[in-house]
């Protein structure tokens, strides 16, 4: 578990799921995220009453819900002192593909992860309108603390990570390793269980586990897939936060004023 000083990477909360904190990390001119400002994790809906305490006593504002409708009426969010943003409605991936490729015979280890690793690469225009509006929206809540997540706080929270530590100037190593933090506080067994559930209903007679893993688990060639896409179409990280999600020079310049300690 990383830690810095009185601060450490996890927030103990007895119904958090994959509750991470940015802070800590070191951008490219020695400059610190600051700690309790940007919060990621999977969905809300397990949280004690002495967890609502701890996320107000740490100034927790806004809450950004990446999820489908489907998935918050599945689990809601449970009733946090604060502001919710839940309308993004963001999904990552085709899964027609999947069953396509289930019924097809064509499944297997390998495709399923390509199936992945495409939908990190393919999908960097689709989020432009959730993710503009999201970055807005955390540096105008910059003065208090903001949580963001989808279900499993992995995908879609990963990929608004990686967004909201390049505006911070953190080297790319460091935004990949965030990424795969998910392996160690995350466990995804039950994922599986819920995907094989569909399957059942589906009346699907046979499958492999290792068919499902690149779907609930987390891999470097997913985070490397959406950044080098970026990259090929936008030219580089930066031309993306500008060109594509609108943010100005002025904007980033703020995002480390805001966020960063000396």
């Amino acid at each position: 578990m990383t830690k810095t000083g009185s601060f450490s990477r996890v927030v103990s909360l007895d119904g958090g799921i994959n509750f991470r904190d940015l802070g800590g990390y070191v951008n490219h001119h020695g400059k610190t995220i600051r700690w309790r400002k940007l919060l990621r994790c999977g969905h809300l809906a397990n949280l004690s009453d002495q967890d609502l305490d701890t996320l107000e006593s740490i100034d927790v504002t806004k809450i950004h819900d990446f999820r489908r409708k489907e998935e918050q009426i599945q689990s809601p969010s449970c009733a946090i002192r604060a502001d919710f943003v839940d309308d993004y409605q963001i999904s990552i991936g085709d899964i027609s593909r999947f069953w396509e490729f289930l019924f097809e015979g064509e499944l297997t280890p390998e495709s399923s992860h390509e199936l992945v690793v495409n939908s990190y690469r393919s999908c960097i225009d689709v989020v432009i309108p959730a993710f503009s509006r999201f970055m807005r929206q955390i540096l105008d809540n910059a003065d208090h603390s903001s949580i963001f997540h989808c279900s499993a706080g992995k995908d879609r929270t990963g990929m608004a990570a990686a967004l909201l530590l390049s505006a911070l100037d953190i080297p790319r190593e460091t935004i990949i390793q965030d990424y795969l933090l998910t392996r160690e506080y995350y466990d995804s067994s039950k994922l599986i269980d819920i995907i094989e559930g569909h399957l059942r209903d589906a009346n699907v007679q046979t499958w492999e586990r290792a068919w499902l893993t690149p779907y609930v688990s987390v891999h470097e060639d997913n985070i490397v897939a959406f950044l080098d896409a970026i990259d090929q179409r936008y030219g580089s990280m930066n031309r993306y936060l500008t060109d594509g999600l609108g943010l100005t020079e002025d904007d980033l310049h703020n995002f480390q004023q805001r966020f960063l300690d000396d």
